[in-house]
């Protein structure tokens, strides 16, 4: 695996990368409190015959980012790292934000989107009752401070609430992250993506108007994977990103797997990821290989057609 600092836009990315040939590239877009390395176990798999990209996202990790924190600036810089880098259209993948970064440019570049999966990502539906951290992270003053005293316990504490797997996360990435989101610039860059988000529909809920809708996505080819016993992002909202994407999209519920599912359960995933990235006229496999590390190899993950039968 490649890994160097890439400039575009206004961010100094730190992109991973791995394999060559002709086809096409994939992007692979963590979430939080997590990096790049979040792919580690994953790229291999999709490496053969393709370049598959992983940066860090603007201002996360070790990347480096002087600009505002909406999606759509967001989007103007992970547009400028694919032009820099492909010149072309790519296949996304994300979870978490990147998940919702990948709709996000699927939205408004189109022409640099092929396929698109999301993973545990919420698109038009947020249930704040059970992700009760983003209205949270959104207010002033109050998520630095709990950062700055608990640091590395917070970051612990983000990811093991959410962690359902038997197999824990292994202590060399859980110390990467820890790090990555204990430092007071990171964690300022992270709290401008949730504020960026949730400020302006408390704005519209303080003028009882509607907050700006989000934009209609298409792709060629678009999958919805969640991690089946998510308990911020349950499989109800995977099944509304369904059916805000349309009858064409298709999901796949992975058991025994939480909110963090590409590392739950890596194997599940890159192998739901190596056939749904396969070139036209490959099958499409409903019972993708069980993973070592999760739960999820006792039983495979099962796919549904679409909106009505995602279970």
């Amino acid at each position: 695996m490649n890994v160097r600092r890439v400039p575009a836009a206004d961010t100094t990315f730190l992109l991973r990368e791995q394999g060559s040939g002709n086809g096409r590239p994939v992007l692979l877009l963590h979430g939080v409190p997590e990096t790049s390395s979040t792919w580690r176990d994953v790229m291999p798999v999709l490496a053969t015959g393709r370049r598959v990209l992983a940066p860090d996202l603007p201002g996360l990790g070790g990347s480096t980012y002087s600009g505002a924190y909406d999606v759509a600036s967001l989007v103007e810089q992970l547009a400028a790292l694919i032009e820099a880098e492909v010149g072309g259209r790519v296949d996304i993948v994300g979870h978490d934000w990147g998940g919702s970064l990948a709709l996000g440019l699927a939205g408004a570049r189109p022409d640099l989107v092929g396929r698109l999966c999301v993973a545990n990502a919420p698109y038009r539906e947020v249930p704040l009752h059970r992700a009760v951290h983003i209205p949270f992270f959104a207010l002033p003053f109050a998520p630095e401070l709990v950062f700055r005293l608990g640091g590395r316990r917070v970051v612990d504490l983000m990811l093991s609430v959410a962690w359902k797997a038997a197999t824990e996360l292994d202590e060399e990435r859980r110390s990467e992250y820890e790090a990555a989101y204990s430092d007071p610039e990171k964690v300022s860059a992270m709290l401008g993506y949730y504020r960026a988000a949730a400020r302006p529909k408390l704005v519209a809920a303080l003028r009882r108007s509607a907050p700006e809708g989000q934009p209609r996505v298409s792709a060629e080819k678009m999958l919805v994977l969640w991690g089946a016993l998510d308990p911020v992002l349950p499989i109800s909202v995977g099944e509304s990103v369904v059916r805000d994407l349309g009858s064409s999209c298709q999901m796949v519920t992975v058991p025994g797997a939480g909110h963090y599912v590409i590392e739950e359960a890596p194997d599940v995933v890159a192998s739901v990821l190596q056939d749904f990235l396969a070139p036209d006229g490959a099958p499409y496999s409903t019972s993708p290989a069980p993973a070592k590390k999760a739960p999820a190899k006792k039983a495979p993950a099962t796919k549904a057609p679409g909106p009505a039968g995602s279970l």
